[in-house]
């Protein structure tokens, strides 16, 4: 995206106060754009609330990116480590030229700059992958990276271990353990080690069945695409949301539209999400998402997004605040 248009986004954003919080990652990553610093700065010059995910792959290959990024003083960076040790990053297929060791270097070297740095606000979420089945999730190809309590809570001791090795404020190790002890797999989970250091757990989605040859489509159910949350792509199209990476739902682009105009009064938007009120499912690419392999799946999974979005997703939300922010 250029940084005129990317200005334009922000400003309006800014402006009108369109959202809580701004995500620099739309299945991408964001740290090697050539003006990631520059759009930061804007970003955060405009009062905006701006979080950036990563996969952590340049804090070894451009070790500079650590300290930039710490600089920024950006509130909220998520590495999504997901593949937490040397067998499992093999599923990442990352560049011949990174090894694991090196990949988990840089992770750990910028996480513990941000620690040691007294004026950086940064709050940073290392993110694991949790293969544990989930009731509403259904994921329609069976993966293991790390399954189960046993499993889960090791590899999460193991990297709190890691990255808060020296650190003078780290807790004691009968507090970490208590810590990490309450995690129950299967579930989106935040364990908070410092103020400035986080542990997340996040499980295993379809991700809109993109790998599926066969899908039952959805007919009912519900999503909050266009209503609290939309994307814009490097082109200025607006999506519905983050999995709509390719833009098979395009709602306006912003170099023609505003961006309240898109979302607030054109069709495609509106459609969508009056839709999805009724708890209606009309896009072809939408019920794709939301369906399965077999009926039965695909049943559960709709009457899922239901359950999820309307009663277990708000309880979070009051329970614990933050709960399921990128």
């Amino acid at each position: 995206m250029d940084l005129q248009l990317l200005e334009k986004a922000l400003d309006e954003i800014a402006e009108g106060q369109l959202a809580k919080i701004v995500a620099f990652h739309l299945m991408g990553e964001p740290l090697i754009y050539p003006h990631i610093f520059t759009a930061i700065d804007m970003a955060l010059t405009r009062g905006l609330n701006l979080h950036l995910t990563t996969n952590g792959s340049t804090f070894h290959i451009h070790p500079h990116h650590r300290q930039q990024l710490i600089a920024s003083g950006i509130p909220k960076v998520t590495i999504s480590l997901q593949t937490p040790d040397p067998v499992t990053f093999i599923i990442r297929g990352a560049p011949p030229k990174l090894k694991p060791e090196q990949y988990f270097d840089g992770i750990t070297q910028y996480v513990r700059a941000n620690l040691a740095a007294p004026n950086s606000p940064t709050r940073v979420h290392l993110k694991f992958l949790d293969t544990t089945p989930h009731p509403f999730l259904v994921p329609h190809k069976q993966m293991h990276v790390v399954e189960g309590k046993a499993q889960m809570q090791q590899e999460l001791t193991a990297w709190a271990d890691r990255l808060l090795d020296g650190y003078v404020e780290r807790p004691s190790d009968d507090d970490l353990r208590q810590r990490i002890a309450r995690h129950k797999p299967g579930r989106w989970q935040v364990i908070e080690l410092t103020p400035k250091l986080a542990l997340e757990t996040f499980p295993l989605d379809s991700w809109g069945n993109v790998e599926s040859t066969d899908v039952v489509p959805a007919k009912f159910g519900y999503c909050n695409g266009t209503s609290d949350q939309a994307g814009i792509l490097y082109d200025g199209t607006v999506v519905p949301c983050c999995k709509d990476y390719d833009g098979q739902i395009p709602l306006g682009n912003l170099r023609n539209h505003s961006l309240t105009d898109i979302l607030d009064t054109q069709q495609p938007a509106c459609g969508l999400r009056q839709g999805f009120n009724r708890f209606q499912v009309t896009n072809p690419i939408c019920q794709r998402c939301m369906g399965a392999d077999t009926s039965q799946k695909a049943l559960l999974r709709q009457a899922g997004s239901i359950a999820y979005f309307k009663v277990y997703n708000p309880i979070m939300k009051r329970l614990q605040p933050g709960w399921g922010e990128v």
